[in-house]
């Protein structure tokens, strides 16, 4: 008899567009850090929906807010006011550098948002944006232009004009590469699809005062690093370093589609209406669930315990790196968005020890082809970090 996996799977195949690679498992129900499938099988997941889930799958308080909101009011567009999106905002600015919101529908439109911004507040003929190697800012053409990653211009040329590329870590190259025509540089404080490469304190410092000698906007990518991931609400406000604009999403709806940018009132006042807008941006529904994720995030000793299990992670993963050298090369992250990154005969084998972790039900992935990559629930426990580590210890142990 057919699974009932395999007989989802047959009919998506049919219909969707071959954009995905996915694993063979049609994921039907789920709670706190596990996901069931459709033929009962269970799995830690240790990818949040790629950092999405940031409270776990079907967190009661958000699911309650989807309900209740669900049940009074859906859609109105941005012709008028809600009392969601407006509280929602309101905490986003309480709780950031920012005094000004603009609501989207995703990460990649956050950030279209932030160089639609960046350009209009810099004035006519400066439009170039520099990112760093590495990056990744979304899949819309203007985001694919800025992703500092060949792999995604392919196919996809002649690219939107006005992004430029500089070495990671290289102050002295981005220096160099600002013109008359440059407006702002963008930069995530961690690059998540780079292979979970922390940018420098340093780096980060310099590239501030670069942007302020130099009279541009830093915008800071934080669609992966922040609500919590990190161990603070947004990743820069650990490094001391603030920006003009910065961008938000996966976390911030717990799974519901939604994104913003914040940025002072300064810049903002370039934004005025006509020059930019969203259709769902902060519908009801969505706002409300963010704003249960940020009062529960916001809650005394949460972020602090997602630091305490972040140095936990780290101190278990580097074990690794001890007992397999010729397989494990070094461990990098934040709070509980961490890599381990492969040796290069490790590389060779990073496919292979995430789908064995998938067959085992351990749900991780591989960034950049360079490190495994762990965005748990930030509400994992530690025995469910044990869970994951003695696993790919012994997958590790079967390579070496």
């Amino acid at each position: 008899m057919k699974s009932l996996n395999a007989g989802i799977k047959e009919r998506a195949d049919r219909v969707f567009c071959n954009t995905y690679a996915r694993y063979p498992a049609a994921m039907v129900s789920g709670t706190g850090c596990r996901l069931t499938d459709a033929d009962g099988k269970e799995y830690l997941d240790f990818l949040s929906g790629i950092a999405v889930c940031g409270l776990g799958h079907c967190h009661p308080r958000v699911t309650e807010a989807i309900c209740r909101q669900a049940a009074t009011l859906v859609h109105v567009s941005n012709l008028y006011y809600t009392e969601p999106q407006t509280k929602l905002a309101e905490m986003l600015v309480a709780n950031s550098f920012a005094e000004r919101v603009f609501l989207a529908n995703s990460g990649a439109e956050a950030n279209e948002a932030a160089i639609k911004l960046a350009r209009i507040a810099a004035g006519e003929g400066r439009y170039e944006i520099i990112s760093l190697a590495g990056s990744f800012h979304g899949r819309t053409l203007a985001t694919v232009a800025a992703t500092g990653q060949p792999k995604f211009h392919k196919g996809f040329e002649p690219l939107p004009a006005g992004f430029v590329h500089v070495p990671f870590g290289d102050i002295g190259a981005l220096e160099e590469a600002v013109t008359e025509r440059t407006c702002a540089v963008l930069c995530e404080p961690l690059q998540g699809e780079g292979g979970v490469r922390p940018l420098a304190g340093e780096y980060l410092r310099a590239i501030r005062e670069l942007c302020d000698r130099r009279g541009l906007l830093l915008i800071f990518d934080e669609v992966q690093t922040g609500m919590g991931r990190t161990g603070t609400l947004f990743a820069h406000q650990q490094l001391g370093i603030t920006p003009d604009i910065m961008s938000v999403a996966k976390a911030l709806g717990n799974g519901l589609p939604i994104g913003a940018i914040l940025t002072t009132e300064k810049i903002a006042a370039a934004f005025v209406p006509g020059t930019h807008a969203s259709t769902f941006g902060g519908n009801p529904v969505t706002a409300a669930a963010a704003v249960a994720v940020l009062e529960t995030m916001l809650a005394d000793g949460f972020l602090a315990g997602v630091r305490a299990r972040g140095d936990y992670f780290r101190h278990r993963l580097g074990e690794l790196v001890q007992r397999f050298p010729s397989l494990c090369a070094e461990v990098r992250g934040l709070g509980l968005i961490n890599g381990l990154v492969l040796t290069e005969a490790g590389v060779a084998h990073g496919g292979t020890i995430v789908t064995t972790l998938f067959d085992q039900g351990f749900l991780i992935n591989f960034a950049g082809n360079v490190a495994l990559r762990f965005v748990p629930p930030l509400i994992v426990e530690e025995a469910e970090i044990d869970q994951v580590v003695e696993a790919l210890a012994a997958v590790l142990a079967g390579l070496a």
